[in-house]
């Protein structure tokens, strides 16, 4: 395996990938290598493990067999345990092969996306309110909590730094979202929950359209991640411009 060092590098090699571009800092963190045209880049933070990132026609072998390789390199050669890495993410197209080659838990399948592009105006954006991740964490605990146990994001930690919403006329939230920060700096929406009540009224997409704006607004770009399998979130992304840059089988090392 090569050992790579340079972003500059690794996004030429990767034919400006938006995922190297908006996702992977500048300078790079971590071990990041080259192995049969597969990037293989550590993933820091609180569950530590590998992106397997394939360059798309570098080669002239099937995508899948170079990603055999550069997994099977990741095992045999001790990085995995080296590193102490907990979890790899592999394309979803290549679950299968990963499978076969790790011993794989539990995790999940997402896509992460990203946009360059000024969602459409909707005028109800003057409804979206400021909330504050610790003065109104018990409050947006209480709300994804009730309306989406499925949400990931932490609260209070300081981990989302804007946080917006919409209250129903009560004073009650109705609507939230929120962004993160990806390693570059670049705004990464998360916590997007809409009440059940008021589902297919097109609060998230409110709510998802100013904080795209202001994300665009600061840094020109704006990335997210969703469960692929959310058919009513994709509709609404789409519709604001997202595109999949890449859809990972993430899982942890059993």
């Amino acid at each position: 395996m090569d050992r790579l060092t340079s972003h500059a590098e690794l996004l030429s090699l990767s034919g400006d990938d938006p995922w190297v571009r908006w996702a992977l800092p500048d300078p790079l963190q971590g071990e990041v290598w080259l192995h049969d045209a597969v990037a293989l880049v550590q993933r820091l933070g609180p569950r530590p493990g590998f992106w397997v990132a394939p360059l798309r026609g570098r080669d002239a072998t099937t995508e899948a067999d170079r990603v055999r390789r550069a997994l099977t390199q990741l095992q045999q050669g001790g990085h995995l345990r080296r590193l102490g890495a907990r979890a790899v993410s592999v394309p979803q197209e290549h679950a299968e092969v990963a499978h076969d080659v790790l011993d794989l838990g539990d995790g999940g399948d997402w896509d992460w996306m990203w946009t360059t592009s000024q969602p459409p105006v909707d005028a109800r954006e003057r409804d979206v309110i400021p909330l504050d991740d610790r003065r109104d964490a018990t409050e947006l605990e209480r709300f994804t909590r009730e309306h989406n146990p499925r949400v990931w994001t932490e609260i209070g930690t300081g981990r989302v730094h804007h946080w917006v919403g919409v209250r129903g006329p009560d004073g009650a939230l109705v609507a939230v979202g929120g962004a993160e920060r990806e390693a570059t700096g670049v705004p990464h929406l998360a916590g997007i929950v809409t009440a059940t009540q008021r589902r297919g009224c097109g609060l998230a997409t409110v709510v998802s359209a100013a904080l795209t704006r202001w994300a665009l607004a600061g840094h020109g770009a704006c990335t997210l991640g969703m469960f692929s399998d959310n058919a009513a979130a994709r509709t609404v992304y789409a519709r604001l411009g997202f595109r999949t840059g890449r859809a990972w089988h993430s899982r942890m090392l059993a």
